[in-house]
């Protein structure tokens, strides 16, 4: 879907990837019109839905990926109590089983993945990657305010959701931290009536910069560049894009434990036994980086792919 998503962009970067190889790749809206789509293709990849119209005419493979964690995935589908197209666990299940290729980026999700499926079927995984030409550290139009300045602009989704940082900011960060600015983006308008009078009664509203503001990408390059640190708090410690254009860019990055691209790791669980001192430490250079793991290219993303198309005779 053209909805400016991770998802989207990986889809697009993926496209324009194959087509610096020399592929023959486009990119179609699911909820556009149909010029999108090329009806003879030799391979559909499905990163968010292909219209049953377009698989009952095209008999060629199809290739599922997985992209939301199996957790939100369950859960986003059990809160919905939704069917039909509506249910994302469903249609999970459904492409598990119908899909000619079913890929992941993510060796945990895979290992999950892999256990709802029968003999014979196997999950792929598939380095993820971002256009390194383009996400790299550039020079910044200016710090943002704070010291240290703190940027988190993940989808509020639960995996992801800024909330505990907005329970301790207001107090417990910025009692001993008092110049620590907050830059919170990606709020959706609709969690407004949720978030705004949690960070207003909290205090974590003067010390902090949040709004539904959603960045492209010069923008989002150059926060990176602009801020001290980067926190990006995705469940079960697991890599996003948003991580790897982060750290492509130079940020000092900060994760939950297991994230193999951040310099700093926080552990899950009670929020003032790990998040608030291991913050503080971070924050007071207390606490040594990590050596992380090289930020992958777009190349070897679409390289998986192509694997795959030759596997499939394609």
């Amino acid at each position: 879907m053209q909805n400016g998503s991770g998802m989207n962009n990986v889809a697009k970067s993926i496209c324009d990837g194959e087509k610096k190889l020399g592929m023959d790749s486009h990119l179609a809206d699911p909820l556009g019109d149909e010029s999108g789509w090329i009806w003879d293709a030799d391979i559909n990849v499905s990163h968010t839905h292909i219209p049953d119209e377009v698989l009952h005419k095209n008999k060629n493979p199809t290739i599922w990926v997985g992209h939301g964690s199996p957790e939100h995935v369950f859960r986003t589908s059990m809160e919905k109590v939704g069917y039909g197209q509506s249910d994302s666990w469903m249609l999970c299940q459904n492409w598990i089983r119908r899909a000619d290729a079913c890929v992941t980026f993510w060796p945990r999700n895979q290992k999950i993945w892999q256990t709802m499926c029968q003999k014979g079927r196997k999950i792929d995984l598939v380095t993820l990657g971002v256009d390194k030409s383009f996400w790299k550290k550039v020079p910044s139009r200016g710090p943002y305010a704070g010291k240290p300045s703190v940027l988190t602009a993940e989808n509020a989704v639960w995996e992801k959701t800024p909330l505990d940082l907005l329970f301790i900011w207001g107090t417990y960060i910025r009692e001993v931290l008092p110049k620590a600015v907050l830059h919170c983006s990606y709020i959706p308008h609709n969690m407004h009536r949720w978030m705004f009078p949690l960070v207003n009664t909290n205090g974590t509203s003067y010390g902090s910069v949040i709004s539904a503001t959603v960045f492209g990408h010069e923008e989002l390059r150059n926060a990176f560049c602009s801020t001290d640190f980067y926190i990006g708090l995705v469940r079960y410690g697991e890599f996003n894009r948003m991580s790897l254009e982060a750290n492509a860019c130079g940020a000092r990055t900060i994760s939950y434990r297991g994230n193999p691209y951040s310099d700093f790791w926080l552990d899950e669980g009670d929020t003032f036994t790990y998040m608030v001192p291991q913050l503080l430490d971070i924050f007071k250079g207390r606490t040594e980086p990590r050596k992380k793991k090289r930020v992958p290219n777009i190349k070897e993303t679409v390289e998986g792919f192509k694997e795959i198309y030759d596997r499939l005779g394609k």
